[in-house]
């Protein structure tokens, strides 16, 4: 009998790793256990019009809905669409974190279905998520994928998925292989969709609760002075539109103290990239200072040579550097300041690059681009990228 136990408490063992692993649940099943907690989050005007859109998860069945700050951030009104078809307005909030994206919304529910919330801070590179949100409206999308990596960043951290997400993602449900949610969807990086990123949610999760603490009021932002004086560029004032895939930081009022982002969408802060490497050898000073003109850029470096200005917080993630040549003021470089791996900077840029190192710095070359342009990466000590930067070919 003895014999028997002993046996039997074996094979416990050897099982105990293959049940935990079963344990854990296939993306349909989250999908269906989770989803009719994950919402839409529409931003309104002042005249009931949809001015932006986003998505959430319930976190309480009274109505604490979990999202995006920039997702509400200068709407008049939230509605709030659950699955199920029912609708709530509001403009309650429960709690704001502006620095980590984060914003708790108290609509007036009552049994409202809820999801599962997980402990972020077990998290590893390599597991397996599923992300449920409502990218262009389009209810309970779900897309696959495992965290690529956790990134520090000055004030917190945020995981690095390969689950695609689109616009109107934000503020969506990040579930771990079991089903609870691990974090909450922020931003895409480009448009391919294959470096997006997450908040971990036990960050809102001292933030979550019922009582009503603040309203939509709060989140307006001021407007901005329409000033020249004390400008580190030579910026004049202008009404002209800029081209549409360019949303500048005037419209969105944002960027106007240096630790405040430009943009809260990285495609938009790449478009602007884009548009300033375009620009390298043709623009002047006030052509980029138009487009970032309420951006608080900083005068870097001096010399009878250039003139650099840098943006801490193009992103919540990235930030931006820009010289000019003298005497004739002409854009000479544009850097843009980064926290990727090499298999990021491969997936954006392309594998053909050569090693070099030059005194103690490690760079990666990707020689000679269209248009007579240079384009380099700048690697750190633990060889993570921590810049690219283009720059008039010599």
């Amino acid at each position: 009998m003895r014999s028997f136990l002993l046996v039997a408490g074996f094979l416990l063992i050897l099982m105990g790793p293959a049940r935990a692993q079963n344990s854990n649940k296939s993306p349909g099943a989250i999908a269906r256990e989770q989803s009719k907690a994950v919402v839409v989050v529409e931003a309104l005007d002042e005249r009931g019009s949809v001015t932006g859109q986003g998505s959430g998860f319930i976190a309480t069945p009274n109505g604490a809905v979990v999202s995006n700050l920039h997702v509400v951030q200068g709407a008049a009104s939230v509605r709030v669409k659950l699955p199920s078809g029912d609708v709530y307005k509001t403009v309650d909030l429960v709690d704001v974190d502006d620095t980590k994206d984060i914003v708790i919304i108290k609509i007036k529910g009552f049994k409202l279905p809820t999801v599962t919330l997980g402990d972020s801070d077990k998290v590893e590179t390599g597991d397996a998520i599923v992300a449920i949100s409502s990218p262009e409206g389009l209810t309970n999308s779900l897309s696959t994928g495992v965290i690529s990596g956790v990134r520090r960043l000055d004030t917190h951290r945020v995981f690095q998925i390969t689950a695609p997400i689109s616009r109107g993602s934000s503020g969506g449900a990040l579930f771990n292989s079991n089903g609870e949610i691990i974090g909450i969807v922020t931003s895409l990086l480009k448009s391919g969709q294959n470096i997006n990123f997450a908040v971990p949610i036990n960050y809102a999760r001292g933030m979550i609760s019922d009582q009503v603490t603040t309203s939509l009021a709060r989140l307006q932002p001021a407007p901005v002075k329409k000033e020249v004086e004390n400008k580190p560029l030579d910026v004049y004032d202008t009404d002209t539109p800029i081209q549409n895939q360019i949303t500048v930081a005037t419209r969105g009022k944002l960027g106007r103290t240096q630790q405040e982002p430009v943009f809260v969408r990285p495609d938009e802060a790449f478009a602007l990239f884009y548009r300033l490497v375009e620009g390298i050898g043709l623009y002047t000073n006030k052509e980029p200072a138009e487009l970032m003109r309420s951006a608080a850029l900083v005068k870097t470096q001096d010399t009878d040579q250039i003139e650099e200005y840098s943006v801490q917080y193009l992103t919540f993630f990235t930030g931006l550097t820009m010289s000019f040549s003298k005497p004739d003021r002409l854009l000479n470089s544009v850097e843009l300041l980064v926290t990727w791996s090499i298999e990021d900077l491969k997936n954006t840029f392309g594998e053909k690059f050569k090693k070099r190192t030059i005194g103690n710095q490690k760079i990666l070359e990707f020689g000679k681009q269209p248009a007579g342009r240079q384009l380099i990466a700048i690697l750190d000590g633990n060889g993570n990228v921590r810049s690219v930067k283009f720059s008039k070919a010599k």
